[in-house]
């Protein structure tokens, strides 16, 4: 019985163990998967190219059908796999989606390990070699020149995984010096597109915290839409630096939860029964507007 026939035939995903190794195995499997989308969306022609890099969205409901891995796994295991160089997302679109892009580390990675194990190879079997001629009858003088130069010329070949080793000094050099001449590029988070996704990025990093027991995942990205574009909107987005947006994400998103939770509470409830009975003892008298504002459960508010 052939097992691997069988069992490929239930969706695999791609496992690179080297990458599991360096990384983390969940890191492995989702690079694996975005792998696999980004062939599937290419041959379709559904690749978006922004800045000379060719991007494509996955939804965390179709990763994690994917790959069985939860949205917090997934969370980590692309923070990971970015911090390591392999990917980079970008927020992109309306509605808002997190688009993937494929750097070319895993290549240079694979093509040096290839590099690497051939470079062993011929070291092994240029030792092979030298062994093999020495157990031969020494040769004349005559002979051992003709082994050291080819036909025709007077000087010696140089070995063909010396010039490698050369060569591959070179690239490393000039690797060097493109990561010592490398400039950080400026981001202005004053641009209105470029606050939005740097925000809506920030508030992903506090789904658990705050989402979980509060609200659906479709009524947390809602929300967050929604107070993105307010932000943008009031021009609140101008006065917060760079460095402080994901604070400013924190702070905003925790009084959106403790809002929440008091609408939901038994104290809040007794005081909307109060404040009906006492509306409803005195027909003439009518409630402030900032009280009966507040006693309509409005979802829409947000209170940062």
């Amino acid at each position: 019985m052939k097992l691997m026939s069988i069992l490929s035939g239930q969706g695999f995903v791609m496992y690179n163990k080297q990458l599991a190794k360096s990384v983390s195995v969940n890191a492995a499997i989702i690079f694996g998967q975005l792998c696999a989308s980004y062939e599937s969306f290419n041959s379709k022609g559904m690749i978006t190219v922004k800045d000379a890099k060719e991007y494509f969205f996955l939804t965390s409901d179709t990763l994690e059908e994917e790959t069985a891995l939860t949205y917090k796994q997934q969370l980590k295991a692309v923070k990971d796999l970015e911090k390591a160089g392999y990917i980079e997302t970008k927020i992109m679109g309306v509605p808002s989606k997190k688009y993937f892009f494929i750097t070319d580390k895993i290549v240079q990675e694979l093509f040096n390990e290839v590099n690497s194990s051939s470079e062993k190879r011929e070291d092994l079997e240029s030792t092979s070699n030298r062994e093999a001629v020495v157990q031969k009858v020494t040769p004349s003088y005559d002979q051992k020149e003709n082994l050291g130069m080819p036909k025709g010329h007077s000087k010696v070949v140089q070995k063909g995984s010396s010039i490698k080793k050369k060569n591959k000094k070179e690239k490393d050099k000039n690797k060097e010096d493109k990561i010592d001449n490398y400039q950080e590029p400026i981001i202005n988070s004053h641009n209105p597109q470029v606050f939005k996704a740097l925000l809506l990025e920030g508030t992903d990093d506090f789904y658990t915290q705050f989402a979980i027991g509060r609200w659906e995942k479709n009524e947390w990205n809602k929300l967050m839409e929604r107070f993105v574009n307010e932000t943008i909107q009031s021009g609140r987005y101008e006065k917060i630096p760079l460095d402080k947006i994901k604070g400013y994400a924190y702070v905003s998103i925790k009084n959106m939860a403790d809002h929440s939770d008091y609408k939901k509470s038994e104290e809040f409830k007794e005081y909307k029964e109060v404040m009906e009975q006492l509306a409803s003892n005195d027909t003439s008298t009518h409630l402030p507007f900032h009280v009966s504002n507040f006693l309509e459960d409005d979802d829409n508010e947000l209170p940062y």
